[in-house]
């Protein structure tokens, strides 16, 4: 094998953003079969720094759709995603943090989850959700406006039907994370398609999950990470351009399953009338 040129200047040669995203840091719960092709997409798009919060191992029935194989089944999701990173793109520095927001777990003395977030989000300059879980998101969106970054919440639906993808800027964003969730109920904004009998618990499965492929989830999964590296290199000449849209929804099938090009409708997230931020 000859000798090949790998410098950031040979990479940014070729994307031209790399040097600037090499200077980012982002922070990122959910390692699914969402969140970890991020976290790859990420480290191939040159971030500099990622730090990953989980709390889950590989099952070995999940590499129908997880980005990595069967050699990593038992592992913890965080240290398979770091070390993977850590040999294939070296320019970007992953921190794992294995961590089930709320549970009750014995820690060291001392050490509770608000203490481990703040050292998940020091730095962090975007806080990426993929934990497709209402409660956290609600509690992540809280903790991004405190600290004041960006936040982007991005998940599928049963069988993988469409997905939607959510941000809000801090003083840029009209609308605020209950505004986004009341113009879902209300209506003003649809929701994407979503399989009526997705939801399953296969054998040995602790918890139910849903069907779904990992071609169709990945849809969202770029979009996202394609709104992550635009907010993230937003006013830079050599930045990704400019997305204006906050809301983003998707749909692979028809509501009777059908499969369809992949539908996008993009929305602002304006302030809604029923929220308690008016």
């Amino acid at each position: 094998m000859h000798p090949q040129r790998a410098g950031l200047s040979d990479l940014s040669e070729r994307l031209p953003f790399y040097s600037i995203l090499n200077r980012r840091k982002v922070a990122l719960a959910g390692l699914g079969c969402v969140g970890a092709p991020m976290a790859l997409e990420l480290a191939r798009s040159g971030i500099g720094e990622i730090n990953v919060l989980d709390f889950d191992t590989i099952d070995v029935g999940t590499i129908v759709r997880w980005p990595l194989g069967m050699s990593q089944a038992g592992n913890f999701k965080t240290g398979s995603i770091a070390n993977y990173i850590r040999i294939n793109y070296p320019y970007t520095r992953v921190v794992p943090f294995n961590l089930r927001l709320g549970a009750a777990e014995e820690r060291e003395v001392g050490e509770n989850d608000l203490e481990i977030m703040d050292q998940f989000l020091e730095g962090a300059e975007l806080l990426l959700d993929a934990s497709a879980d209402i409660n956290v998101n609600h509690f992540l969106s809280d903790l991004a406006r405190e600290i004041g970054i960006p936040y982007i919440a991005v998940s599928t639906t049963y069988g993988a039907w469409g997905g939607q993808m959510v941000r809000i800027r801090p003083n840029q964003t009209a609308g605020c994370w209950f505004c986004y969730r009341h113009s879902l109920e209300t209506g003003a904004i649809p929701y994407a398609n979503s399989d009526p009998q997705g939801e399953v618990q296969p054998g040995g499965c602790g918890t139910p999950t849903y069907t779904g492929a990992g071609f169709d989830a990945q849809e969202i999964c770029l979009a996202g990470v394609r709104m992550a590296i635009s907010t993230l290199t937003a006013g830079d000449v050599n930045g990704y351009p400019r997305i204006d849209w906050d809301i983003a929804i998707i749909n692979l099938r028809n509501k009777s399953g059908e499969a369809i090009p992949p539908q996008w409708h993009t929305f602002p997230l304006e302030k809604h009338p029923l929220c308690s931020c008016q």
